[in-house]
């Protein structure tokens, strides 16, 4: 560019322009030719409004042109907050030159977004409301990459133009090249307003999809547990709030909910074209193995849905009791009797005896109907929580190995109950048999997953 053209458009200097163009009427024509920038580049980023409108008038191509870095006049004022020269260009250039796509595809309106240009958004908006569902090469929208630069204040003038236009269904679930929509970005940032605005109690948006899977198969609830994991539970909590009251899901969660309503329309074909099948029952009873299946779903339900604050609090809980029950069979009330005692126990009005007093006998077995009831109490304290330490580490690494352990730290328990209590040791045998059988088929199952790994 000639350097006196380039010093008269950096100043702001009409009147020496009008004089360079006196004395050379082809100037500009010239420009078009040999310059890199355009004259107008350089007004746009000089934020130099009257001579922006004197060239745009007498060359409004020059509006359209991209420079070497690829953006055009209208992305640089639209990036430097220029809202008059943006006007000016709207104005003599049309509006369509909002949707010029420049470097890795961004619009003006993109650039103003990113650096959170409040009023040039507005402008932008509302001369080509069209630009809000274009994107860039990485499949952003302007609301994707306002949430993404944590641009809070452009986040909801765009949510209020959307909402304003009637373009929120077209635009709020969009997705990147990721999968991701604005509700996973705000996530992964921990932008606890833009979430507000998105699914909270007092939203912009509407009709956000809460259960949307990106590329890596991460609903948005997925991501906020990722972020539970990592730490700082405690600031994260109003968010768990608002995905819960959202009926936000994870993505395990979605398979089982689809699996289910799949059965069911199984279930209801079969049903129309076999009307008949059963005429003499008006409801149908599920099998036990069906009942205890839909309540073990009911309570890994529960856990899931539950913070992992309280999830961690409950395994510290379940481990313990499991600790103290255990515990209480090793050394019940009473101690232990010593080997060379025999002792007869009266049940109601049988008498039994041992053929020999094995070691480690518990002292109150004296009393049958107290030990049965501490053994049951005790044993049910100590199962449920195994139960609950093997619903709160479902999907732990190692889970072939950790269910081997519990299975056979439970059988230890059941022998041991057993052996201490005044049995003859056929029933030892057989129950200690039993629970080999048990743990020896878990353990064979944990060496097939070994070698599978």
């Amino acid at each position: 560019m000639d350097a006196r053209l380039f010093q008269v458009v950096f100043h702001d200097d009409v009147a020496a322009f009008h004089t360079l163009l006196a004395e050379d009427p082809l100037l500009l024509h010239r420009v078009a030719l040999n310059s890199i920038d355009n004259p107008l580049h350089i007004s746009s980023l000089a934020g130099n409004t009257a001579i922006t409108k004197d060239i745009v008038l007498r060359k409004p191509e020059f509006a359209w042109e991209l420079n070497q870095q690829g953006f055009s006049p209208m992305h640089i004022a639209s990036a430097n907050g220029h809202v008059e020269i943006v006007r000016e260009l709207l104005n003599n250039a049309g509006v369509d030159v909002c949707l010029l796509k420049g470097k890795d595809g961004k619009l003006p309106l993109h650039c103003a977004v990113i650096k959170g240009r409040v009023d040039v958004v507005r402008v932008l908006v509302f001369a080509c409301k069209e630009s809000l569902a274009q994107v860039t090469v990485q499949g952003e929208t302007a609301l994707h990459l306002a949430v993404k630069n944590n641009q809070l204040e452009v986040v909801r003038v765009l949510l209020e133009e959307m909402k304003r236009l009637d373009m929120m269904m077209e635009v709020i679930n969009c997705t990147d090249k990721k999968g991701n929509t604005v509700l996973h970005l705000a996530t992964l940032g921990k932008q606890h307003e833009t979430i507000g605005m998105l699914i909270g109690e007092d939203a912009i948006a509407t009709g956000v999809d809460v259960n949307s899977v990106n590329s890596s198969g991460f609903t948005p609830k997925d991501v906020l547990e990722l972020m539970l994991q990592s730490g700082d539970e405690s600031s994260l909590y109003d968010l768990v709030e608002m995905f819960h009251h959202a009926g936000a899901l994870k993505s395990g969660e979605m398979i089982t909910i689809n699996q289910t309503l799949t059965a069911c329309h199984r279930n209801d074909q079969a049903k129309d074209q076999h009307p008949d099948a059963n005429p003499s029952s008006g409801t149908t009873i599920p099998p036990p193995s069906s009942r205890l299946s839909k309540i073990w779903k009911e309570l890994t339900k529960e856990i899931e849905e539950s913070s992992m604050e309280s999830q961690n609090a409950l395994m510290v809980v379940a481990v313990l009791i499991a600790t103290i029950t255990y515990q209480a069979m090793l050394s019940p009330p009473s101690g232990i009797l010593s080997p060379e005692s025999r002792r007869t126990y009266k049940f109601g009005t049988t008498h039994f005896r041992r053929r020999y007093v094995a070691p480690g006998e518990a002292a109150m077995a004296n009393d049958p109907e107290v030990f049965a009831f501490f053994s049951v109490f005790n044993g049910i304290g100590f199962i449920a929580s195994i139960g609950i330490i093997s619903l709160l580490s479902k999907g732990f690494p190692l889970r072939a190995g950790l269910r081997l352990a519990m299975l056979s730290m439970t059988a230890t328990f059941v022998i041991g109950v057993f052996y201490i209590a005044p049995t003859n040791d056929g029933t030892v045998y057989v129950v200690a048999a039993l629970m080999g059988v048990g743990v020896f088929a878990e353990f064979a199952r944990f060496m097939l997953w070994l070698l599978r790994k």
